[in-house]
C-alpha cells in the first residue's frame, strides 16, 4: 500500500508514466523514443569503455573517507541501494533496479537525488544493458512478424521468465506496431510474466495500463497481463501455462534472467519443457553474458565486488547446452561489449 506518491515533475514529452510500488513515478520505457536512442552511441563505445575502466581504478584507490561518501551515495541509489546495499546477501539486481539502468541518463528523472544513478547509467554497464534490450526486442519482432502476417486469426502469447517489468515484451509490441500496426489490431495478446518478484510485474501492469490510454502506443489493443509467482527451478508453472497455448503464436523470453544466472541443468530443463509443450513455431529469445575471455573487463571485477551470481556462459557455452535439447540457434548478435542476444527455434531434424 502506497502511503505517498512522488510524481515526476519534469515529464518527457511523448512518454507514458507509471508509479512503482514505493510511489515513485517513472517513465514507461520506449526504446524508439529519441531520448533512449541517443543514450546509446556505438561510435564512441571505446571512449565509454576506457572511462568506465578508469572509474573502477579510481574507486579501488579511494581513501576510507571517500569510501564512506560513496557508500552514502549508494544508499540513495535506486539502481544499487535496494539491492546490494540494503541487502548485502543479494547476488543479482532486482527487475526495477535493472529497469532504471535501461532508462538511461536522459530518462531517469528525479532531479539531483538521482544524479548518482544517471552517472552510473552512462558507464559501459548501463550502455550495454540498453543495447541488450534494444537488440532483444528487435530479434523478437523479426521472429514474430512473419508468423503474425501468415496467421491473422491466432492469439499472440508472450511468456517472460524472470520478466520483471516486462520491458522487452512491451517494446517488442511497440516495434511491431511501428512496422505494421494492422498485425496487432483485432488480435488477442497476452503477456505472462513468471517471476518470484512482485514489484517488477506490478510496475509492468501499470506500464501497460498507461500505454493503453489515448495517444499512447498500445491504445485500442486487446492485451491481457498475468503474473505467475515462479522459480525456474520448478517448471510445473511453465507446463501449466503452455498447456492451452497450442493454437497461439508463442515467444518465450528471458532477458537478464535464466541464461545469465541459471545453472546448466535448470536451463536445459526449462528449454526441454518449452520444447515439449509449445507449438512448432515457438521461438525462445534470451541474453547471455560473454565468456570471460570476451566480456568487458569491468564486469568480472564488478561481479566479484558485489558477489553477483552472474555466469559467463558465452555463445560456445550456450551451444553446448543446446545439444542436450531440441533447440538450435536461429540468430545471435555478439557486438555488445557485455552480452550476446539470441533467438532459438525448434530443430526439425531432432524432432524427426
Amino acid at each position: 500500500m502506497i502511503d505517498k506518491r512522488d510524481p515526476e515533475t519534469s515529464r518527457v514529452p511523448g512518454l507514458a508514466y507509471a508509479f512503482t510500488d514505493s510511489g515513485i513515478e517513472l517513465p514507461v520505457l520506449d526504446i524508439t523514443h529519441p531520448q533512449f536512442v541517443s543514450s546509446i552511441d556505438e561510435d564512441h563505445l571505446d571512449e565509454v569503455s576506457k572511462a568506465s575502466i578508469q572509474k573502477m581504478l579510481v574507486m579501488g584507490q579511494m581513501s576510507d573517507a571517500q569510501k564512506r561518501t560513496y557508500y552514502e551515495q549508494l544508499l540513495k541509489s535506486y539502481i544499487f541501494g535496494p539491492v546490494f546495499v540494503r541487502d548485502p546477501g543479494a547476488n543479482f539486481m532486482s527487475g526495477m533496479s535493472t529497469y532504471v539502468y535501461k532508462l538511461g541518463p536522459n530518462l531517469i528523472g528525479g532531479g539531483p537525488d538521482r544524479e548518482f544513478d544517471r552517472s552510473a547509467s552512462r558507464d559501459i554497464g548501463g550502455v550495454a544493458i540498453r543495447m541488450r534490450i534494444r537488440d532483444l526486442c528487435r530479434l523478437q519482432a523479426d521472429a514474430l512478424i512473419p508468423q503474425l502476417e501468415s496467421s491473422p486469426q491466432k492469439s499472440l502469447c508472450f511468456i517472460n521468465i524472470a520478466g520483471g517489468a516486462a520491458s522487452d515484451s512491451i517494446n517488442t509490441l511497440i516495434l511491431i506496431l511501428k512496422e505494421n500496426p494492422t498485425l496487432l489490431r483485432n488480435r488477442k495478446i497476452e503477456i505472462n510474466v513468471l517471476d518470484i518478484d512482485t514489484v517488477g510485474p506490478h510496475f509492468a501492469l501499470g506500464c501497460l495500463e498507461a500505454l493503453k490510454t489515448p495517444a499512447h502506443h498500445l491504445h485500442g489493443l486487446d492485451i491481457a497481463f498475468h503474473h505467475t509467482p515462479h522459480d525456474w527451478q520448478d517448471t510445473d508453472g511453465l507446463v501449466s501455462l503452455l498447456s492451452n497455448k497450442k493454437d497461439c503464436i508463442v515467444v518465450c523470453a528471458s532477458e537478464g534472467g535464466l541464461f545469465e544466472y541459471g545453472r546448466d541443468e535448470e536451463i536445459i530443463r526449462n528449454l526441454n519443457v518449452v520444447y515439449d509443450h509449445s507449438p512448432d513455431g515457438t521461438r525462445i529469445a534470451g541474453t547471455i553474458v560473454h565468456d570471460a575471455t570476451k566480456v568487458h573487463a569491468t564486469v568480472p571485477a564488478l561481479a566479484k565486488a558485489t558477489n553477483a551470481g552472474l555466469r559467463f556462459l558465452g555463445v560456445s557455452g550456450l551451444t553446448g547446452l543446446l545439444e542436450k535439447t531440441g533447440w538450435r540457434l536461429e540468430r545471435v548478435q555478439e557486438k555488445n561489449p557485455v552480452y550476446a542476444v539470441f533467438t532459438l527455434k525448434k530443430d526439425k531434424y531432432r524432432a524427426a
